[in-house]
């Protein structure tokens, strides 16, 4: 299904774009959207809007702040007490070493040029 939907989308901007009816109906569109943005009535909602986001912004601000705070607080405490129960017993924490990750080794190539330093394998004509 969401093959169809890309696939839809492209042939419509491939319309759009690709056909001289297509473009006529572009310009139509971008005409009556920039008619519609220049109407005093949206730009006075518009302004509205701003005006609305500006007096809300330090609230925001600051409840994000104290959200933040309280989600690193949550990361950085580890005691059983604050973590979710989910029913089972809590697990201990045992000492493990750590496994090293393994070293990727270069793949073989056919050609008996090394790549250079920046990594890049380009090979010369001839």
């Amino acid at each position: 299904m969401e093959r169809a939907l890309i696939f839809a989308a492209g042939a419509a901007v491939g319309f759009v774009l690709g056909t001289r009816s297509g473009r006529q109906t572009y310009e139509k569109m971008r005409d009556q959207s920039l008619e519609v943005w220049h109407n005093p009535t949206v730009q006075e909602k518009v302004s509205g809007a701003t005006e609305v986001v500006k007096e809300k912004a330090p609230h925001v601000q600051h409840k994000v702040g104290e959200l933040a705070k309280k989600a690193t607080h949550r990361d950085t405490d580890t005691s059983t007490a604050t973590a979710p129960t989910t029913g089972a017993p809590p697990v201990e924490a045992t000492a493990t070493t750590p496994t090293p990750a393994p070293t990727p080794t270069p793949a073989p190539t056919d050609s008996p040029v090394s790549p250079p330093a920046g990594g890049r394998h380009t090979q010369s004509p001839g």
